[in-house]
């Protein structure tokens, strides 16, 4: 049941990735011009998926344990690993740019990791209703 569910929750993050990147490549060259830097959302949405990839790992495993401490220490270890990604990723592209940051990108990859964050939860939650073997 565990790869199944971990099967599952792969390919929706991957299917959002696809997506994602598709419509901003897309986009990039339709609405040329506007004030949004494609290329931090494509590097954003890259990041996000690998982080989101492995945090969906995690949780699924941590699910399926009969063990507390190793669930917590899965869940706690999946949240922590994903807020220091992310914030030292968004760190040093502020030190980089630091006044040519484009804040509609940095907004919108916000947007995709709520979105990435919601899919990891839905699934994570739809496994854990179902009864262990």
């Amino acid at each position: 049941m565990q790869n199944g569910s971990a099967g599952k929750a792969d390919l929706q993050i991957i299917y959002l990735f696809l997506a994602s990147s598709i419509l901003f490549f897309f986009l990039k060259f339709l609405i040329a011009g506007t004030a949004v830097n494609y290329n931090v959302l494509l590097y954003g949405n890259l990041l996000l998926f690998a982080v989101s990839w492995i945090s969906v790992r995690m949780s699924t495993r941590a699910v399926v344990h009969k063990n507390v401490q190793v669930f917590l220490r899965l869940v706690y270890g999946s949240f922590l690993m994903k807020f220091f990604v992310l914030a030292i990723a968004a760190f040093v592209y502020i030190s980089i740019f630091k006044k040519q940051v484009n804040k509609p990108a940095l907004f919108g990859c916000f947007g995709l990791y709520i979105i990435y964050t919601l899919i990891e939860v839905r699934t994570v939650l739809k496994q854990s209703k179902k009864p262990n073997a």
